[in-house]
């Protein structure tokens, strides 16, 4: 299937603008990881006042008050081929009358864990079987070695998972950023797999290609970033100890890079220290590890299949990983999908607009059952 060219963002008024300075998925996430090194290591924490730290968190609602990094359940250790051991959590039903057959499969982005899916899981467990994992080199997961880590050996890894734990049941896929690339390129390799049993696919803030043409720096142009970015984040891997004492530090300079890269709008203070905690636990080495692939990515084939099954895409207007215009070119290319472009949304509006997000997955779960039965 033929790739979209990406389109100009416009703003209100309809005035079209150049790509966000932080146009890149790599590149914003290889700052956040690095927690904003390159701006200064030892800035101490009084350059940055506490302001945004003493705010009054605006947002109230049943599940604002469940702990971050609270959410559990056991599920079995997928061992790859290559033998990586995949940490799996599954929510099962509680045993009853309800739609048991159906499995959805949440699957998280670059730098982050399966922690991400924080109001997802709480809105749908307990109604649908959840099957959540830490990617490889993520989380709770092993280590990989730097030549697998690429978005095919995630496909693998994601078609294992299905296999092992998710059951022989009808599924429905969720992927945030690098995990919808995951999902892409999961079509790609296994068509055969959507249809039958994949029925739903959600791509949330993601992007099918075209990383490499985008720079975060303003007049430095994205390829030649490109090149220059897999040497300075192998500098920062051989500094480990100063790099993460930094990350760890809950410095202002780390809230501020995380809330200007994450976010889109004025969110509660406790979202940017999560963020800032999780996008800690994965090392720069494995930020450097998964980097160059990120230039490759071409899943654009994927959309011949993802059309066949009941889709739901959704960007944000002010996602400076990766940009809205990514959104666009996915849904010129799946032009039945459900699909949403939030304003004041910045990468991680599955926090950000946690309530949005959910009811798109309560809609295409719904279409799925219409379809499907």
């Amino acid at each position: 299937m033929a790739r979209p060219a990406l389109l100009p963002r416009t703003r209100a008024g309809g005035a079209v603008s150049p790509p966000r300075e932080a146009g890149v998925l790599v590149a914003g996430v290889a700052a956040l990881a690095a927690g904003g090194i390159a701006a200064g290591l030892q800035l101490e924490r009084r350059l940055v006042t506490r302001t945004l730290e003493e705010r009054q968190e605006g947002e109230r609602g049943e599940h604002e008050a469940v702990p971050f990094f609270s959410l559990r359940a056991p599920g079995p250790v997928v061992v790859t081929p290559d033998g990586v051991r995949l940490h799996t959590e599954v929510d099962e039903l509680p045993a009853g009358p309800g739609p048991a057959d159906l499995t959805v499969v949440l699957v998280h982005g670059y730098a982050l864990s399966l922690d991400c899916w924080h109001f997802q899981r709480l809105h749908l467990r307990g109604r649908y079987r959840l099957v959540l994992y830490d990617q490889r080199s993520h989380g709770r997961s092993g280590r990989s070695d730097v030549a697998h880590c690429r978005v095919p050996q995630l496909a693998e890894d994601l078609a294992q998972v299905l296999e092992e734990v998710a059951g022989p049941g009808p599924l429905v896929l969720v992927g945030h950023s690098m995990g919808g690339m995951t999902i892409m390129h999961l079509a790609q390799d296994r068509p055969e797999l959507f249809g039958d049993r994949v029925r739903g696919v959600a791509l949330f803030s993601t992007a099918a290609g075209e990383l490499a043409d985008y720079s975060p720096i303003r007049g430095l142009p994205g390829r030649v970033f490109s090149r220059a970015a897999p040497p300075l984040l192998a500098a920062l891997n051989r500094f480990p100890q100063l790099v993460e004492r930094d990350r760890r530090a809950g410095s202002d300079l780390s809230h501020v890079v995380t809330r200007r890269m994450s976010f889109g709008s004025d969110v509660p203070s406790r979202y940017v220290a999560f963020m800032s905690d999780m996008l800690a636990q994965t090392s720069v080495g494995v930020v450097a590890d998964f980097y160059p692939g990120f230039a490759e990515l071409d899943e654009y084939e994927a959309f011949a299949v993802l059309s066949t099954v009941e889709t739901a895409v959704v960007g944000g207007e002010d996602d400076v990983i990766t940009p809205v215009t990514h959104t666009d070119a996915i849904v010129a290319l799946l032009p039945d999908a459900d699909t949403r472009r939030l304003a004041r949304c910045g990468h991680m509006g599955i926090l950000e607009h946690h309530t949005v997000f959910n009811q798109v997955l309560d809609d295409l779960v719904e279409r799925v059952h219409r379809r499907y039965g």
